[in-house]
């Protein structure tokens, strides 16, 4: 039975609102978690959407910033955890690698976390896991705890443990947001519920219900899945400067079971002239199979890169990054009662406890405890 009224309502039930919501209830807070799941059939729905529909997302501790690694560390620092408590499994450790200019200073920033994170060179890659890196840049490899997440399994995992904690959690989108007896109203199919203050994780979604805009880009991305039998040599991998340089930057997870039984190695990328997503744009655009030239570039990077796997089949998927001018989320108070934990600029889903914790910070009497300084997540308004 849901509550009279909330202390906050978490709107947006993705990987940091679920998180945000776990938080939020097992430190006390009467909590509403408010969002729908993933929809059964993109193509008919009308959204909102989960950013990436996929089986696996990149976790690692060395990053391109120590922001990233810091937030990082404090999130695999919790998986077991949240796994144990919650029943539900979702990290597979199988290791990590990058290419990138500054490697070293990767390897500095892991270091940190009592990573093994280290140098190595490309022919020790070649031989090791069968990937054929080519472009003459630093080359990190990390093993257990990087590897992957299962996004779906692990918003599953902080969706239980939240309602052990006492929050109400509501399938449903909130469509409506009004101001309320000192509170707010949040109006959806539900009916309305009524919280005192509010904690928006909607991701892409949801600029339509409130009057302040916030300061980001909706970055269309398209991920390619290839049908690989596991033989559990393919790490984890991002590579700056990628052979096809119609994207100029690459990820891919290494072959992941999905839904329909096939196992398939998934690969996006950064194309350089980024197409950019209006909010009314968004539904299309999940419609769709993805961007062409990305589908192609993303393709032939995937044939480069593992000359001697016998890559079958084919399937494409639209995505977007929500993306912010500092690269970092933003977390913090936008209007009166209002906070944000939003923008993961791709980099969020192994973080996405971390980043939910320190918004759920926002609505403690202790405040902010984290030793980042808080300014670096500081939300920017149009």
């Amino acid at each position: 039975m849901q509550s009279d009224r909330y202390d906050v309502a978490v709107i947006g039930r993705g990987m940091i609102g679920a998180a945000a919501g776990r938080h939020l209830a097992e430190a006390g807070h009467r909590t509403a978690v408010i969002g729908p799941g993933e929809p059964p059939d993109r193509r008919r729905s009308q959204g909102p959407f989960c950013s990436h529909p996929d089986e696996g997302r990149i976790t690692r501790i060395a990053a391109r910033t120590q922001t990233w690694a810091d937030v990082a560390a404090a999130s695999i620092g919790r998986y077991a955890d949240i796994a144990s408590r919650s029943g539900i499994s979702f990290h597979e450790p199988c290791g990590f690698i990058a290419g990138y200019p500054d490697a070293p200073a990767w390897v500095t920033r892991a270091a940190k976390y009592g990573s093994d994170a280290r140098l190595v060179d490309a022919e020790w890659v070649r031989e090791t896991t069968g990937i054929s890196i080519t472009n003459g840049l630093g080359l990190v490899a990390e093993g257990a705890p990087a590897g992957y997440i299962n996004p779906r399994r692990l918003v599953a995992a902080q969706t239980r443990l939240a309602e052990l904690g006492g929050a109400d959690v509501i399938d449903a989108a909130v469509t409506g947001v009004r101001r309320h007896d000192g509170g707010f109203a949040l109006d959806g199919s539900f009916g309305s519920v009524i919280a005192d203050r509010l904690l928006v994780a909607t991701g892409a979604f949801g600029s339509d219900l409130f009057e302040w805009e916030l300061d980001v880009e909706r970055r269309a991305r398209t991920t390619v899945m290839a049908r690989l039998a596991d033989d559990g040599r393919i790490p984890c991998l991002i590579l700056d400067q990628p052979p096809d340089d119609r994207v100029h930057e690459i990820y891919w997870v290494p072959p992941v079971e999905y839904p329909d039984g096939s196992v398939r190695i998934k690969i996006g990328g950064n194309r350089k002239d980024t197409i950019l997503l209006e909010p009314h744009e968004l539904t299309e655009w999940f419609h769709g199979d993805g961007d062409p030239v990305e589908i192609d570039s993303l393709t032939e990077n995937l044939f480069a890169l593992l000359p001697d796997a016998p890559l079958g089949d084919i399937v494409t998927a639209p995505c977007v990054i929500t993306g912010t001018p500092t690269g970092a989320p933003y977390i913090g108070w936008v209007d009166d009662g209002v906070a944000v934990a939003i923008a993961g600029n791709g980099s969020a889903a192994k973080s996405s406890d971390e980043l939910g914790r320190l918004g759920a910070t926002l609505f403690s009497d202790a405040g902010w405890d984290s030793a980042i300084d808080p300014a670096s997540f500081a939300p920017q308004l149009l």
